[in-house]
């Protein structure tokens, strides 16, 4: 089939880690049918080196201008997403800001929705005209044909806004190659994948390996991600060598840092999934993890531990309880926590399953 991946979030030179997971689901889905890509990208995003890019990009990409904020950008964009959409068999939207693009709008295809914001479980975080606009939004994830979300949390959270039929299909993970940790009395080596913006609390991390370090815990973290408290972050770690902003990485960068980590620690207020946790997973290394969200679905005893209480005291105490426990938890016994959850061929019979659903109550709404 043809299907349409329509995203308010993909690659940009300006951002190459954003909507990473979505590039990754197309091209899963790409490897059984034939994939295009509308980006709707806000306009101070997108370059020229951009285009450049995607002219040599495997699946077409369409950059198209859009910012929900303006709905000046509104009705442009529609002329441009609008003939592609007629080419389709299926749309297939990500995130609910993308379902901006089709206020009063008609589809007229199969239509599947996969959600992964995480502003959908907590729009409190708002100010007052961005939960207006959230619920006026939210509404529109009833017209979907099926919405796929990534964890049960999500999942419960969007049953609040739809009826039709909603199921959980999971981001892929790359596989990764499982290898014993170094342990050694002189350090403890925790590393965190993750932006550095209020949600994953990076300045709570810092405060957690203080309080191990008073403790006679020789803990040393490296945060591998940037973002907007970046600057903030330094300053709080000037002069302390147990902590280091490693920066954006590649996945193979990724991956060398959690092969030489002990323990995956990310102090996060919430996550819908946490892509990077089941990747540190995956390679055998255990996680301390806040304890709302979608993580529920696959952080247990054998290979982690949430933590309810936002202090430093209690993540601390949750590290030291795990790094008690390493003699019982191998590599492998870690790893082995996640298998065959999140592997591409589990993501893409989620995908094809919804496909066929869509498509199904597509033809019956025609009969009708």
């Amino acid at each position: 089939m043809r299907i349409l991946v329509v995203t308010p979030w993909y690659p940009t030179v300006a951002q190459p880690t954003a909507g990473v997971f979505v590039q990754r689901d197309a091209q899963l889905i790409g490897t059984h049918h034939d994939v295009e890509i509308v980006h709707l990208v806000e306009p101070h995003l997108l370059t020229e080196q951009d285009r450049v890019i995607d002219a040599d990009s495997e699946m077409p990409v369409h950059r198209i201008p859009f910012d929900r904020n303006s709905p000046g950008t509104y009705r442009p964009a529609w002329r441009r997403l609008h003939p592609l959409i007629e080419q389709a068999d299926v749309v297939h939207t990500h995130a609910l800001p993308a379902i901006a693009a089709f206020i009063g709008r008609r589809v007229g295809r199969p239509w599947v929705h996969s959600e992964h914001w995480s502003a959908v479980t907590d729009p409190a975080s708002f100010n007052l005209r961005g939960r207006i606009f959230f619920m006026f939004l939210s509404r529109l994830l009833r017209r979907p044909d099926v919405v796929t979300v990534v964890s049960s949390f999500l999942l419960e959270h969007v049953g609040r806004f739809r009826r039709g039929t909603t199921m959980i299909v999971p981001s892929a993970v790359p596989a990764a190659v499982v290898s014993a940790a170094e342990h050694s009395a002189d350090r403890l080596r925790l590393v965190a994948v993750a932006n550095l913006v209020d949600g994953k609390d990076p300045l709570l991390a810092i405060e957690t390996i203080r309080e191990l370090r008073r403790r006679g815990v020789p803990a040393e973290l490296r945060w591998v991600g940037d973002g907007p408290l970046r600057g903030h972050v330094q300053g709080a770690i000037v002069d302390d060598p147990s902590i280091r902003l490693v920066g954006t990485l590649d996945r193979a960068g990724v991956s060398a840092e959690l092969e030489r980590a002990e323990i995956f620690f990310l102090p996060t207020r919430r996550e819908t999934l946490c892509l990077s946790a089941i990747e540190a997973i995956s390679h055998g290394r255990p996680v301390v993890m806040g304890a709302v969200g979608g993580q529920r679905d696959y952080v247990e005893p054998d290979n982690g531990v949430l933590v309810e209480e936002r202090s430093a005291t209690a993540y601390a105490d949750a590290i030291i309880r795990l790094y008690e426990d390493f003699e019982r938890m191998s590599a492998e016994s870690v790893a082995a926590t996640v298998a065959d959850r999140f592997t591409p061929e589990t993501v893409l019979r989620g995908y094809e399953e919804a496909y066929r659903v869509a498509c199904a109550r597509h033809r019956e709404d025609d009969r009708r």
